[in-house]
């Protein structure tokens, strides 16, 4: 049985040169994917340019009109996305139409497998669970990220697959700032470092606590921060995190999609068995450069004797009769070449010693790795990150527990004063004889310039205003 996967890749480094090439793909279709003009009409906008003519348009009228504070560089993360979709065979499930395009894969898994499509002519073409799928998967990411911070959100039936874009602002309603050392003026205080370019450069110093761990403080508002949205949603595990949360929440609205690598761990996870491979294909590059090395050493071995048989003929220690037979001159020339013959077998020997270091040195190496400890090792440091992990989500919670607590706080306090300050309004207007006033029409600027004036008339010195704001109150 085939196993339908979900799809949900997101990109959180859409930087503002990107929005533009990324604006003409969303609405004029334009760009690099297989666009078929016929299907176009059949797409669906749950979010879109809203009259604006660009997506950047768009973009910066929801920052400045939601009051968003955001770094307005080059290299500021602007906007985050999603894509989300699964196989032709999921869709084909639902009871979408699919054709053949004539077309094979090129890449991937599938290489070498057809290419479908949607065969749409028309809407009633696409039944309503695709229609539904989309539907959830919108409602599940808008809920995410805040619907006021989706810029763009669209499904495309027009492309090999049908799937949805989701480009969203990456708001947080609280950044952490570096607090640094100051002067009795409030200068910050500087010092110099040395960069990679051996340059001196000033940087602030920032402000440590009894402990000697540098020291935050929160600002709270909208914020647009990449790093911290993630952060707030669980720093590296928060891909991993939304995976689980999008299969349980899309599996229990009756769709069959299977997660795939399950866990929050999946980057470590991952980590760990890149690492393994490293280690296996490092064993492997060991045990041949083994063999090589036992090979060369054989045969150094091999002539060291073969130079000692050569030392020990009679070719190169004659007898004295043997000499005899020879001149002096030839006897001295048979002597320095056993001489250098002999200087050579020393310098084979010492070779050959090295090459056994080295086979031993490997040797021990190929037992390390195969014990298992760098394993262990990195089990060990997997263990500990997940440590970590949980004690951030533990102090995330609570500070989000506290942030929730006073903000319930001041709400409270806000409507006190609010009602107090009101009937503190009334009773003036009362004492004033103000006839078609009462505890649902109380006009507070009226009322405050009233009690203004009621003080100064009571003041030493004061001066007389010619202008009476009170004029839709009848005495």
């Amino acid at each position: 049985m085939n196993v339908d996967y979900q799809v949900l890749t997101f990109k959180n480094q859409i930087k503002p040169k990107d929005i533009g090439g990324l604006g003409v793909e969303l609405n004029d279709r334009k760009g690099s994917g297989n666009y078929d003009k016929e299907r176009t009409q059949f797409n669906i906008e749950y979010v879109g340019f809203d009259g604006h003519p660009t997506l950047s348009s768009k973009v910066y009228e929801t920052i400045y009109t939601n009051n968003i504070h955001f770094n307005k560089g080059d290299n500021t993360n602007i906007l985050n996305g999603c894509v989300v979709t699964s196989g032709p065979e999921f869709f084909r499930k639902l009871g979408l139409p699919m054709k053949d395009t004539g077309r094979v894969h090129v890449e991937g898994k599938h290489i070498g497998e057809p290419i479908f499509c949607p065969d749409i002519k028309s809407k009633e073409d696409i039944p309503e669970p695709v229609l539904e799928y989309f539907n959830e998967s919108y409602r599940f990411l808008s809920n995410i990220v805040g619907k006021e911070n989706v810029v763009y959100a669209g499904v495309h039936f027009d492309e090999d697959t049908p799937h949805m874009h989701f480009y969203f602002l990456p708001v947080v309603d609280y950044v952490r700032r570096k607090v640094f050392e100051t002067d009795e003026s409030g200068k910050r205080l500087t010092k110099q470092i040395y960069t990679k370019n051996n340059t001196i450069k000033n940087v602030p110093i920032q402000k440590l606590n009894e402990k000697g761990k540098p020291i935050y403080e929160v600002e709270y508002g909208k914020f647009l921060n990449t790093d911290e949205f993630w952060k707030q949603l669980g720093g590296k595990a928060s891909f991993a995190r939304l995976q689980d949360q999008y299969n349980e929440y899309i599996t229990s609205k009756g769709f069959e999609l299977d997660r795939g690598e399950i866990g929050a761990n999946k980057y470590h996870q991952e980590k760990a068995e890149h690492n393994i491979k490293v280690l296996e294909d490092k064993i492997d590059k060991l045990n041949k450069e083994l063999e090589i090395t036992k090979s060369i050493n054989e045969i150094e071995l091999k002539t060291k004797v073969e130079i000692k048989n050569l030392d020990e003929d009679t070719v190169l220690n004659p007898s004295k009769d043997f000499l005899k037979r020879y001149k002096d001159k030839d006897v001295e020339k048979l002597i320095d070449y056993s001489k250098e013959i002999k200087k050579e077998n020393l310098a084979t020997k010492k070779e050959s010693d090295k090459k056994s270091i080295e086979i031993e040195k490997l040797e021990n190496q190929i037992k390390q790795f195969k014990s298992g400890k760098t394993y262990k090792d990195k089990d060990q440091v997997i263990a500990k990150q997940e440590t970590i992990i949980n004690e951030q989500k533990g102090i995330i919670e609570n500070l989000n527990n506290e942030i929730k607590q006073l903000k319930e706080k001041i709400e409270r306090l806000t409507n006190i004063i609010w009602t107090k300050l009101n009937d503190a309004y009334l009773a003036v207007a009362h004492l004033l004889g103000f006839k078609n006033v009462n505890k649902d029409n109380v006009n507070h600027d009226i009322m405050e310039y009233r009690v203004q004036e009621v003080n100064r008339k009571h003041e030493p010195k004061h001066e007389k205003s010619t202008k009476n704001k009170s004029d839709d109150y009848e005495l």
